[in-house]
Protein backbone atom coordinates (compact mmCIF):
# COMPACT_ATOMS: atom_id res chain seq x y z
CA UNK A 1 0.00 0.00 0.00
CA UNK A 2 2.51 2.32 0.75
CA UNK A 3 4.13 1.93 -2.36
CA UNK A 4 1.13 2.25 -4.48
CA UNK A 5 0.87 5.90 -2.37
CA UNK A 6 4.37 6.76 -3.59
CA UNK A 7 3.48 6.50 -7.08
CA UNK A 8 0.59 8.38 -6.74
CA UNK A 9 2.52 11.38 -5.25
CA UNK A 10 5.08 10.98 -7.54
CA UNK A 11 2.58 11.06 -10.40
CA UNK A 12 0.55 13.79 -8.86
CA UNK A 13 3.80 16.07 -9.00
CA UNK A 14 5.25 15.13 -12.03
CA UNK A 15 1.67 16.04 -13.33
CA UNK A 16 1.82 19.49 -11.55
CA UNK A 17 5.39 20.27 -13.08
CA UNK A 18 4.51 19.10 -16.61
CA UNK A 19 1.09 21.33 -15.86
CA UNK A 20 3.06 25.08 -15.09
CA UNK A 21 6.05 23.93 -17.36
CA UNK A 22 3.11 24.20 -20.10
CA UNK A 23 1.82 27.72 -18.53
CA UNK A 24 5.20 29.45 -18.33
CA UNK A 25 5.95 27.68 -22.04
CA UNK A 26 2.82 29.23 -22.88
CA UNK A 27 3.78 32.44 -21.25
CA UNK A 28 6.96 33.02 -22.40
CA UNK A 29 6.43 32.16 -26.24
CA UNK A 30 2.72 34.91 -25.75
CA UNK A 31 5.79 37.35 -24.46
CA UNK A 32 7.51 36.57 -27.41
CA UNK A 33 4.83 37.04 -29.71
CA UNK A 34 4.27 40.65 -27.90
CA UNK A 35 7.83 41.44 -28.38
CA UNK A 36 7.80 41.20 -32.08
CA UNK A 37 4.35 42.99 -32.88
CA UNK A 38 5.68 45.87 -30.73
CA UNK A 39 8.55 46.23 -33.39
CA UNK A 40 5.62 46.11 -36.08
CA UNK A 41 3.93 48.76 -34.15
CA UNK A 42 6.41 50.94 -34.02
CA UNK A 43 7.00 51.06 -37.58
CA UNK A 44 3.91 51.39 -38.67
CA UNK A 45 3.68 54.71 -35.85
CA UNK A 46 6.41 55.76 -37.67
CA UNK A 47 4.93 55.26 -41.19
CA UNK A 48 1.73 57.18 -40.35
CA UNK A 49 3.34 59.80 -38.56
CA UNK A 50 5.61 61.09 -41.43
CA UNK A 51 2.16 60.06 -43.83
CA UNK A 52 1.10 63.12 -41.63
CA UNK A 53 3.90 65.30 -41.24
CA UNK A 54 4.34 64.67 -45.46
CA UNK A 55 0.99 65.89 -45.97
CA UNK A 56 1.46 69.16 -43.81
CA UNK A 57 4.68 69.83 -45.84
CA UNK A 58 2.71 69.00 -49.47
CA UNK A 59 -0.76 71.10 -48.27
CA UNK A 60 1.64 73.91 -47.09
CA UNK A 61 4.07 74.40 -50.10
CA UNK A 62 0.69 73.95 -52.64
CA UNK A 63 2.16 71.21 -54.60
CA UNK A 64 0.19 69.08 -56.99
CA UNK A 65 -2.48 66.57 -55.76
CA UNK A 66 -0.62 64.45 -58.02
CA UNK A 67 2.23 64.93 -54.99
CA UNK A 68 -0.62 64.45 -52.58
CA UNK A 69 -1.90 61.28 -54.03
CA UNK A 70 1.28 59.45 -54.40
CA UNK A 71 1.70 59.80 -50.83
CA UNK A 72 -1.15 58.80 -49.53
CA UNK A 73 -1.36 55.25 -51.43
CA UNK A 74 2.92 55.05 -50.97
CA UNK A 75 1.88 54.86 -46.61
CA UNK A 76 -1.46 53.23 -46.91
CA UNK A 77 0.16 50.06 -49.05
CA UNK A 78 3.61 50.37 -46.63
CA UNK A 79 1.02 49.75 -43.63
CA UNK A 80 -1.16 47.66 -44.54
CA UNK A 81 1.65 44.89 -45.98
CA UNK A 82 3.58 46.02 -42.53
CA UNK A 83 -0.06 45.08 -40.70
CA UNK A 84 -0.39 41.95 -42.50
CA UNK A 85 2.24 40.38 -40.08
CA UNK A 86 -0.27 40.72 -37.40
CA UNK A 87 -2.74 38.64 -39.08
CA UNK A 88 -0.52 35.21 -38.00
CA UNK A 89 -1.01 35.82 -34.20
CA UNK A 90 -4.66 36.44 -34.73
CA UNK A 91 -5.95 33.05 -34.49
CA UNK A 92 -3.46 32.25 -31.23
CA UNK A 93 -4.55 32.04 -27.83
CA UNK A 94 -4.64 35.45 -25.97
CA UNK A 95 -3.30 34.07 -22.80
CA UNK A 96 -2.61 37.68 -21.91
CA UNK A 97 -4.09 40.96 -22.72
CA UNK A 98 -1.12 42.64 -24.45
CA UNK A 99 -2.10 41.35 -27.51
CA UNK A 100 -5.39 42.72 -27.30
CA UNK A 101 -4.04 46.15 -26.45
CA UNK A 102 -1.80 46.26 -29.35
CA UNK A 103 -4.02 45.17 -31.52
CA UNK A 104 -5.78 48.59 -30.13
CA UNK A 105 -2.87 50.57 -31.21
CA UNK A 106 -3.18 48.97 -35.00
CA UNK A 107 -6.61 49.99 -35.47
CA UNK A 108 -6.11 53.52 -33.72
CA UNK A 109 -3.50 54.17 -36.42
CA UNK A 110 -5.27 52.15 -39.21
CA UNK A 111 -7.86 55.01 -38.42
CA UNK A 112 -5.60 58.09 -38.64
CA UNK A 113 -4.76 56.49 -42.01
CA UNK A 114 -8.44 56.36 -43.25
CA UNK A 115 -8.70 59.87 -41.78
CA UNK A 116 -6.03 61.41 -43.24
CA UNK A 117 -6.68 59.60 -46.90
CA UNK A 118 -10.12 61.26 -46.69
CA UNK A 119 -8.68 64.86 -46.35
CA UNK A 120 -6.46 63.67 -49.34
CA UNK A 121 -9.60 62.55 -51.57
CA UNK A 122 -11.41 65.72 -50.81
CA UNK A 123 -8.40 67.67 -51.12
CA UNK A 124 -8.06 65.82 -54.67
CA UNK A 125 -11.15 65.17 -55.78
CA UNK A 126 -11.22 61.72 -54.71
CA UNK A 127 -8.72 59.61 -57.41
CA UNK A 128 -7.58 57.57 -54.85
CA UNK A 129 -9.85 54.03 -54.31
CA UNK A 130 -10.07 53.25 -50.99
CA UNK A 131 -11.74 49.91 -49.29
CA UNK A 132 -12.08 49.93 -45.77
CA UNK A 133 -12.41 46.40 -44.32
CA UNK A 134 -14.48 46.44 -40.64
CA UNK A 135 -14.31 43.31 -39.00
CA UNK A 136 -14.75 41.31 -35.44
CA UNK A 137 -11.45 40.69 -33.64
CA UNK A 138 -12.65 39.61 -29.93
CA UNK A 139 -14.80 36.22 -30.11
CA UNK A 140 -16.28 36.21 -33.29
CA UNK A 141 -18.86 33.32 -34.01
CA UNK A 142 -17.34 30.41 -36.50
CA UNK A 143 -19.79 31.57 -38.58
CA UNK A 144 -18.40 35.46 -38.85
CA UNK A 145 -14.88 33.78 -38.34
CA UNK A 146 -15.90 31.89 -42.22
CA UNK A 147 -17.39 35.09 -43.42
CA UNK A 148 -14.05 37.71 -42.38
CA UNK A 149 -11.74 34.83 -43.85
CA UNK A 150 -13.33 34.44 -47.00
CA UNK A 151 -14.20 38.27 -47.52
CA UNK A 152 -10.29 38.85 -46.40
CA UNK A 153 -9.12 36.47 -49.33
CA UNK A 154 -11.33 38.07 -51.35
CA UNK A 155 -9.91 41.67 -50.66
CA UNK A 156 -6.29 40.12 -50.61
CA UNK A 157 -7.37 38.92 -54.84
CA UNK A 158 -8.51 42.49 -55.23
CA UNK A 159 -5.31 43.84 -54.01
CA UNK A 160 -2.80 41.65 -56.21
CA UNK A 161 -4.86 42.19 -59.01
CA UNK A 162 -4.85 46.22 -58.66
CA UNK A 163 -1.71 46.70 -56.68
CA UNK A 164 -1.35 50.59 -55.83
CA UNK A 165 -4.81 51.46 -57.75
CA UNK A 166 -6.41 50.43 -54.40
CA UNK A 167 -5.89 51.05 -50.92
CA UNK A 168 -7.20 48.41 -48.45
CA UNK A 169 -7.18 49.75 -45.20
CA UNK A 170 -8.74 46.47 -42.59
CA UNK A 171 -9.85 47.52 -38.84
CA UNK A 172 -11.23 45.82 -35.91
CA UNK A 173 -14.03 47.48 -34.36
CA UNK A 174 -14.44 45.94 -31.30
CA UNK A 175 -10.88 47.51 -29.17
CA UNK A 176 -12.59 50.01 -28.35
CA UNK A 177 -11.27 53.05 -31.10
CA UNK A 178 -13.34 56.05 -30.54
CA UNK A 179 -12.19 58.01 -33.11
CA UNK A 180 -13.54 54.84 -35.43
CA UNK A 181 -16.78 54.58 -33.92
CA UNK A 182 -17.12 58.30 -34.85
CA UNK A 183 -16.56 57.91 -38.18
CA UNK A 184 -18.80 54.05 -38.07
CA UNK A 185 -21.41 56.36 -36.97
CA UNK A 186 -20.98 59.32 -39.79
CA UNK A 187 -21.07 56.45 -42.47
CA UNK A 188 -24.07 54.42 -40.64
CA UNK A 189 -21.46 51.42 -40.98
CA UNK A 190 -23.15 49.67 -37.92
CA UNK A 191 -22.79 45.85 -39.06
CA UNK A 192 -19.79 43.84 -38.96
CA UNK A 193 -18.09 42.27 -41.11
CA UNK A 194 -18.33 45.23 -43.67
CA UNK A 195 -16.41 46.32 -46.47
CA UNK A 196 -17.09 50.03 -47.89
CA UNK A 197 -15.55 51.75 -50.79
CA UNK A 198 -15.20 55.03 -51.82
CA UNK A 199 -16.90 56.24 -48.64
CA UNK A 200 -20.04 55.56 -50.66
CA UNK A 201 -20.77 51.85 -51.14
CA UNK A 202 -21.21 49.19 -48.84
CA UNK A 203 -21.16 45.29 -48.91
CA UNK A 204 -22.07 42.99 -46.32
CA UNK A 205 -22.14 39.44 -47.69
CA UNK A 206 -19.84 37.83 -49.98
CA UNK A 207 -22.08 37.41 -52.50
CA UNK A 208 -22.00 41.17 -52.76
CA UNK A 209 -18.90 41.60 -53.38
CA UNK A 210 -18.98 40.36 -56.93
CA UNK A 211 -19.92 43.66 -57.96
CA UNK A 212 -17.04 45.25 -55.97
CA UNK A 213 -15.16 46.11 -59.34
CA UNK A 214 -17.96 48.74 -60.43
CA UNK A 215 -17.45 50.97 -57.54
CA UNK A 216 -13.61 51.28 -58.45
CA UNK A 217 -12.43 54.23 -60.00
CA UNK A 218 -9.54 52.15 -62.14
CA UNK A 219 -8.30 53.64 -65.27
Amino acid sequence: MSNNKNVFWQALVIALIVFWMGILIGIYFEKSRVEKLQDFYFNIETDIFDFQLASEIIYGFGLSCDSINNESIYFADKVYWEARQLEKYDNSNKITEELISLHRRYDLLRTLLWENVIMAKEKCGGKINTIVYLYQYNNPSLTTKATQGTMSSLLLDLKGEYGDKIVLIPIAVDTNVESLNALRDFYDLEKTPIIFVNEAQKFETIDSLKEIRQFLDIN
